[in-house]
């Protein structure tokens, strides 16, 4: 390069104020996240550090602009939202920024947020653009259950309480309540291990919980059924839950009639108080099957449902049937939206004159709601908070 063209290229810089005649051009670092940071959610990581480098130091102070962003994590849920600058002093090479996590004792999957750098003085963020990922590991054990939503009444004209488990015990009531066992599809293609572990079915905080888990090579989950143990023939019975959701996410409030190990089904009665395809979470579904045996199998049924936007997931909600000689009628939240008669069956026989035994549980894949996918998430439950019977 000619001198006169060195000359003028300093005068340019000099101009552009990045330095003086006496100091020679001014050298800007770049500023980079070296790693992304990764630690159980657990009071000793309570605050996750994010360190920043430069690739040299500088003579002048360096201000660095930076904020969280949410990906699978929720701010001030899972971690604290922040958005502010540091200054990396002159002649320091590194700096480091602070997120704080929330601490809480609740099963959840590993969960992330991102921290970015926004803008920088006296510095230039390496390749354009830099971010770091904050990964939140979770081995909790408690699932966290809203208290909010629909109750029902604790008594309706001309009917008294025969019958409730409201689940405020330690442990589940095996007078009440046994398990159905084994993964055989149960005659959907099911996907799930049906266990009496505690894992999968538990009472916890006034609820009984119904679990589904990724074991990662099967689904795990619970089918809990009262057959033998409580059964009733007519009722007003309300069962107040929150659903779980997802795609291939199936739960259920429903019953069979208690001649089932010797009748068979559909010829027992098979009545459906609530089922939900998690991939509708705010669709209720109510149905009853009937038919002398599984070649003359039929079913009736009608769904209501939430505003858009909402979901049975959110809040408790009630599921009830009003039950007689009759006929039946399904109401959410005390709201009646289907119902049928003794007419129902046609030419096949009525069998919902008979007592009936609950069933309460969660499955996973099936024909109806199809099967779990990448948007899925794991674990799933439905807590109950009573299950109720009024003659």
């Amino acid at each position: 390069m000619k001198p006169s063209a060195l000359l003028s290229l300093v005068i340019a810089s000099c101009f552009l104020g990045g330095c003086t005649p006496e100091e020679g051009p001014v050298f800007v670092p770049e500023i980079s996240f070296p790693i992304n940071i990764s630690a159980e959610e657990t009071e000793a990581n309570s605050v996750f550090e994010f360190p920043l480098v430069l690739n040299a130091s500088t003579t002048r102070d360096i201000t660095v602009r930076f904020e969280t962003r949410a990906l699978t994590a929720e701010a001030d849920n899972d971690y604290i939202h922040v958005s502010d600058s540091l200054t990396i002093p002159a002649g320091t090479a590194s700096a480091s920024i602070f997120v704080e996590i929330v601490i809480d004792e609740y099963k959840e999957e590993d969960e992330e947020f991102r921290v970015v750098l926004t803008g920088s003085s006296n510095a230039v963020l390496a390749g354009g653009t830099q971010e770091a990922i904050g990964t939140i590991r979770n081995d909790d054990t408690v699932i966290w259950v809203t208290d909010q939503g629909y109750t029902s009444a604790e008594g309706y004209p001309g009917k008294a309480l025969v019958w409730s488990d409201e689940f405020n015990g330690e442990a589940i009531d095996l007078q009440n309540w046994t398990y159905d066992l084994g993964a055989s599809g149960w005659g959907n293609q099911e996907l799930q291990n049906y266990t009496s572990s505690s894992d999968n079915a538990y009472l916890s905080n006034g609820n009984l919980l119904i679990v589904a888990e990724d074991e990662g090579n099967q689904y795990t989950s619970a089918r809990m059924k009262s057959i033998g143990l409580q059964e009733f023939q007519y009722g007003r019975i309300d069962v107040r839950a929150v659903l779980p959701f997802g795609q291939g996410i199936w739960p259920a409030i429903w019953m069979l009639g208690g001649n089932f190990p010797s009748a068979g089904w559909p010829a027992c009665g098979e009545i459906d108080i609530m089922e939900l395809i998690g991939s509708a979470p705010n669709v209720v579904h109510g149905t009853v099957h009937f038919g002398a045996d599984w070649t003359q199998h039929n079913y009736v049924g009608q769904a209501t449902n939430l505003p858009f936007g909402q979901s049975f997931a959110d809040e408790f909600h009630v599921y009830s049937i009003d039950w007689d000689e009759n006929g039946i009628t399904w109401l959410l939240d005390d709201t009646p939206f289907y119902s049928i008669d003794a007419n129902v069956t046609g030419s096949q026989p009525y069998p919902f004159d008979n007592p009936f035994f609950f069933i309460l549980n969660v499955a996973v894949g099936g024909q109806w709601p199809g099967y779990p996918n990448a948007s899925t998430t794991f674990p799933q439950f439905m807590a109950i908070d009573y299950v109720r019977v009024f003659q």
